[in-house]
């Protein structure tokens, strides 16, 4: 098993809705039978049987069961860890970018009992420690991608050549230097860019503009250090890279709906 690419993989039936959340993984939710409407930061979906259901780290979802029994796979997904396993792929993009005509749940019908194998056989390899597992792993994520890509393909950016791949080059280097003091003219000049086109290029890609990116990387980031460490808020905000409290006090409860205190009192440790 690869646990630092696929974190967790569960199976699970009941008929309770979860409550409003986020996760610091990506989800990867694949519905076996019954019917759930899934919002995701207020867009609504109907995900029926052999629905798969896409969410990134930064997006806020809600579970609504319509249909009993709601049986279903979920596996909580490194974004990161699958840009280092298929470094060459558009295929990792599915878990982090949005760009135009992106929708978080895609049909499966079409390949028939073929994903519902896919996804058991991925719970039994996560749940053991045979020989070769991580690579098992990997193998049965890349088919079930693929599957995804050929029913969706407007899901996935394009990495063609040229200005496409070097805004993944610059969306590697955001996630990998998000705490520092990262500018989008700084960017701009490092990656031999114009200013106003790399931020065209970037939002079409990805998304979101090279700013809103930085903060989202940032955000996530806080995220992890409330619920698992005891550091103060004013901590948790310059190990993000905030140069000010306030302010990241000010984006956090603007893209959560709660303060970092409130958060961590739900999610996490207490500061001493």
């Amino acid at each position: 098993m690869i646990p630092s690419l696929i974190t967790q993989m569960q199976y699970r039936e009941d008929g309770r809705s979860p409550h409003s959340h986020y996760h610091l993984s990506c989800e990867l939710v694949f519905v076996c039978s019954g019917a759930a409407e899934f919002t995701i930061d207020g867009r609504k979906y109907l995900a029926e049987e052999q629905s798969a259901v896409f969410i990134s780290s930064y997006e806020q979802h809600e579970i609504r069961i319509l249909k009993a029994p709601y049986r279903r796979y979920f596996a909580m997904v490194q974004a990161q860890e699958l840009e280092r396993a298929f470094p060459a792929s558009s295929l990792p993009g599915i878990f982090k970018n949005r760009p135009a005509g992106f929708s978080h749940c895609v049909s499966l019908k079409a390949f028939g009992a073929e994903s519902e194998r896919l996804f058991a056989r991925l719970l039994e390899e996560t749940s053991q420690a045979a020989p070769y597992g991580e690579q098992m792993v990997k193998n049965l994520l890349e088919e079930l991608l693929i599957l995804v890509y050929r029913t969706c393909p407007e899901n996935f950016s394009s990495l063609e050549a040229g200005s496409g791949s070097r805004v993944r080059e610059i969306q590697q280097y955001i996630e990998a230097h998000f705490a520092e003091d990262l500018q989008v003219s700084g960017l701009a000049r490092k990656f031999y860019m114009n200013h106003c086109y790399l931020t065209h290029l970037f939002k079409k890609q990805v998304g979101y503009s090279p700013k809103q990116y930085i903060l989202l990387n940032r955000l996530s980031y806080a995220q992890e250090l409330l619920e698992t460490t005891q550091f103060q808020v004013s901590q948790v905000a310059f190990q993000c890279g905030f140069g000010d409290v306030n302010n990241f006090i000010r984006a956090f409860r603007e893209w959560f709906g709660v303060s970092p205190s409130q958060f961590r009192k739900q999610n996490g440790k207490r500061p001493p």
